[in-house]
């Protein structure tokens, strides 16, 4: 921040999102490493980096809040009072500090849209993936069901097996 004397009341601000903006591009990270994980059939690994989306998840609301309220104060401030987002603080703000915040603001809305593209890849690979699971189980369960109603078991006797599940051993 070059201009930050100017106006002294958007130097946090330019902080908190430069940390948001680093809290995305972790996130982003983990979203691809789950992506791995899902097509590689790492069950473990997708669990761990589960737990670490989590953690991040709530970092960046944490910090997207605290950003928020840096915006509000900015406006209020600045005597912006209609609007009072970003963009309308970015229009106020003197010139080369304005192209810092112009790049950031475009950095974490290209980041956030490729983390909702990819997690919605990835649902849409696990939710494929729940589905052929389901389909092999339905065909594996339709096929050991018996239809016949009687079989022998249980040393010569007589029992009946409707719609249960049948699984031929070889007894001595």
């Amino acid at each position: 921040m070059r201009n930050g004397a100017a106006m002294p009341h958007i130097r946090p601000l330019y902080e908190q999102l430069s940390k948001l903006n680093e809290a995305l591009c972790e996130l982003d990270t983990l979203v691809l490493q789950e992506r791995k994980d899902i097509t590689g059939l790492n069950i473990t690994g997708l669990d761990a980096h589960r737990l670490a989306m989590e953690n991040v998840f709530v970092r960046v609301r944490t910090l997207s809040e605290q950003a928020g309220t840096l915006i509000r104060a900015a406006c209020d401030l600045s005597n912006i009072t209609v609007d009072k987002g970003l963009t309308a603080l970015i229009a106020v703000i003197p010139k080369p500090d304005r192209e810092l915040f112009v790049k950031l603001q475009k950095t974490i809305h290209s980041v956030s849209a490729g983390i909702e593209n990819s997690l919605a890849v990835n649902r849409a690979l696990l939710e494929d993936s729940l589905a052929f699971t389901n389909q092999s189980l339905l065909m594996f369960t339709s096929m050991l069901k018996s239809i016949s109603t009687n079989t022998y078991g249980q040393a010569g006797r007589f029992i009946e097996t409707r719609d249960q599940p049948r699984i031929i051993c070889k007894e001595i």
